[in-house]
């Protein structure tokens, strides 16, 4: 499923008034679908909402919500204009606002009168915000902030077109003082800001309005964002060969695990047996061995030498070395340790790997202190950092990856030649062979428990195993963990679920697949 920036759907628009619609045809249709859309929802309600409030920009989603009160207008109910910021700017948005005038639709000058603006949207049963629309940039205003507030505050169902006015369309900042709305509704197809936290917080539900821009219009942008559903995710897994046996499925090395984290080794093979792997083979310290052996049952163990940490020693390389040859995709790094020792088991793993290879947790510390580990890559390597790992691996501070992860996950993936999984919400996959970024649209803050990236990455580890390319391996990897954790929040809570809960509920999720 597309994303489009600012940019790419203005592109969209601009080729569409060229060869298809008008830009006044596609605001008449914009308005129309948004207001079908804002009926369907409010006549399926028991109270009867008939006094609708439009709140109007100066530019084309102000346009927009002009029409939207004239067709509430035709259909017999209330409606009143607040113009936000002034007479309309766009020939467009003049020509939809004198219709709106024509027929005799009440209007308020926010500028004018602020006191009967602010009490006409406080008696709404219906508010309808038309005023930044996908351009926004900055910060809002003053003199708007009241206004906004009172809109975000308004006791009737609140809506806004396209983007919640003062949220930024390509990134997941909003204006502290923006509008938080009940349901947005998309115009054509969804923006980042729809699903990317904490912008999708103040979207509310999202509703898709087809305006009719025709498909060749898509065609002609490069775009450089994308989502999955469901079906999508199930549409990148090929179907199971009746006739297989579990050497189809691949074979999964798993290094992980010391003396002071062994669960998170187990939650990683766990997680890569539930994801339909064929064969797990753990690697740990001989520390774990009776640690490992009891919780599992279905993998094959691989027990090396250890150093005084209880982590991996180098002295275990050539017997790691000797067995690389066996496995389809390896996973390196949950509960590893940071170490000489431990540095060197991964420097002879990324430098002798013929296979994909999973870098997370330590061993995402591990190449932070030296980054000399991951030149001349000759294989596919997967990041998995959540952002205090990729601020460690960055240098950049956590809080402005959190600002644009889009931004430095793909900078990142492009320097460096890995593909990298920016854990979190929403989580972003970067590719280093490709421009476009997936935005992850699954999940809840009940993964925020430690063991939950092992689980990730146990699942992400499997898919690579069975054959997945790895952008794919990645993007199916974290909706399903998320998806899971979705299902999980509905039947029990947020709070009560544990990674191991993810784990179990693989297989549930799977029958969907099948």
């Amino acid at each position: 499923m597309r994303l489009l920036n600012c940019d790419e759907m203005k592109q969209v628009e601009k080729y569409t008034a060229k060869y298809g619609l008008s830009y006044q045809r596609m605001m008449e249709n914009a308005g129309a679908a948004c207001t079908r859309n804002i009926r369907n929802i409010i006549e399926n309600d028991k109270t009867r909402r008939r006094n609708i409030v439009v709140v109007c920009g100066k530019g084309n989603n102000g346009g927009d919500g002009f029409v939207v009160a004239r067709k509430f207008a035709e259909n017999g109910y209330n409606v009143t204009i607040v113009l936000a910021s002034g007479y309309p700017g766009s020939p467009e948005a003049e020509y939809m606002y004198k219709m709106a005038v024509d027929i005799a639709i009440p209007t308020v000058w926010y500028d004018a009168d602020r006191m009967k603006a602010v009490q006409t949207v406080r008696g709404a049963d219906v508010v309808v915000d038309a005023i930044f629309g996908f351009s926004f940039y900055g910060s809002i205003s003053e003199d708007m902030k009241q206004l906004i507030s009172e809109m975000s505050g308004a006791k009737g169902l609140k809506f806004a077109i396209d983007i919640p006015s003062g949220v930024y369309c390509d990134s997941g900042y909003c204006d502290p003082n923006c509008f938080v709305a009940d349901y947005t509704i998309a115009i054509s197809a969804l923006k980042p800001a729809h699903i990317v936290h904490p912008a999708s917080d103040c979207c509310g539900d999202i509703i898709i309005a087809n305006i009719g821009i025709p498909e060749e219009s898509y065609n002609f942008i490069n775009n450089s964002m994308y989502t999955y559903n469901k079906t999508e995710i199930g549409n990148l897994f090929p179907e199971r060969d009746p006739c297989a046996h579990k050497g189809t499925f691949g074979h999964l090395l798993s290094i992980c695990g010391s003396k002071a984290m062994p669960g998170a080794a187990v939650l990683a093979a766990k997680a890569a047996l539930r994801s339909g792997v064929g064969l797990v083979t753990c690697a740990f310290p001989e520390c774990l061995y009776q640690t490992m052996t009891s919780k599992l049952t279905e993998t094959l163990f691989m027990p090396l030498s250890e150093n005084e940490k209880g982590t991996l020693g180098a002295a275990c390389v050539e017997a790691l070395l000797s067995s690389l040859d066996k496995f389809d995709a390896i996973l390196i790094g949950c509960g590893l340790g940071v170490n000489e020792d431990t540095e060197a088991v991964l420097k002879a793993v990324l430098e002798n790997a013929k296979v994909p290879v999973i870098v997370d947790a330590d061993a995402l510390n591990i190449v932070a202190g030296n980054m000399s580990l991951i030149e001349d890559l000759t294989i596919p390597v997967i990041f998995t950092p959540h952002p205090g790992e990729m601020s460690t691996l960055t240098g950049v501070q956590t809080s402005l990856i959190q600002a644009d992860r889009v931004l430095y996950a793909g900078q990142f993936s492009k320097e460096h030649g890995v593909y990298v999984v920016l854990k979190g919400s929403n989580t972003v996959v970067a590719s280093p062979d490709s421009d476009r970024i997936y935005i992850n649209a699954s999940g809840n803050n009940g993964l925020s428990k430690g063991g939950s990236g092992d689980v990730l990455a146990g699942i992400l580890s499997a898919f690579c195993a069975r054959g997945l390319r790895p952008v794919d391996a990645a993007d199916a990897a974290v909706y399903i963990h998320g998806f899971c954790a979705d299902v999980l929040a509905d039947r029990y809570s947020k709070t009560g679920m544990l990674p191991s809960d993810v784990i179990d509920e693989l297989r549930e999720v799977f029958a969907d697949f099948e």
